[in-house]
């Protein structure tokens, strides 16, 4: 978003000097950026918003040039809101990227309104379409450290995605997560290919 919009849609900003934007593009794909063309992307409190967090990883290895890295700041769910949720796992997210995110995306809304509004169960359905109508923003998908190494694990052995965990640090609320791209493989550049691109990393470890 520009900085007006920014401001628009997070009024807390309003009194804070935001830089302008340089690119703005869709976070999960970073259509607009050319394949191996930066040397890092900085990716804060973004995965966990994302519906298909294994097709972003990759879109976000695809502009980075091998030895670059994702930053990414993430929510440890259990020091947050989110904290009665369950941790997304990797069945969740693996069902995500084959099918699409389309099969869980009510799922999310509601889990939302039952464990972070704590919502009436008979009221569960109606505020999750009121939310989704709106376009709230959620996380879609929540993590401890140990999940999310297991999810960049998983992008690595069962997706070919060249990437390796080179620092997982929780501090406070979040933890900070540095991922370091390895050289290209076959199937990293199939998964490139079929998704087009993908989100920034930046992230606080955890245990």
């Amino acid at each position: 978003m520009p900085a007006d919009e920014l401001r628009r849609e997070y009024p807390e900003l309003r009194s804070y000097d935001l830089v302008e934007v340089d690119v703005i593009d869709d976070g999960e794909t970073l259509a607009s950026v050319p394949d191996e063309s930066v040397d890092f992307v900085v990716a804060n409190h973004f995965i966990e918003h994302t519906e298909d967090p294994i097709a972003t990883l990759g879109n976000h290895l695809r502009v980075v040039r091998p030895g670059g890295v994702l930053f990414m700041a993430v929510p440890d769910k259990r020091r947050t809101f989110d904290a009665a949720r369950p941790v997304t796992s990797l069945e969740h997210l693996d069902r995500d990227h084959a099918e699409g995110p389309a099969w869980s995306h009510r799922v999310h809304y509601e889990q939302w309104a039952r464990e972070v509004e704590q919502v009436p169960e008979s009221q569960v359905a109606a505020r999750a379409r009121e939310l989704d109508e709106q376009g709230f923003s959620i996380h879609f998908h929540v993590f401890t450290p140990a999940a999310f190494a297991e999810l960049v694990h998983r992008c690595r052995d069962s997706y070919g995605l060249p990437v390796e965990v080179e620092a997982l640090v929780p501090v406070d609320h979040e933890f900070i997560a540095v991922l370091r791209k390895r050289g290209q493989t076959a199937e990293f550049e199939a998964v490139a290919t079929r998704h087009a691109a993908a989100p920034l990393a930046v992230r606080r470890a955890g245990a």
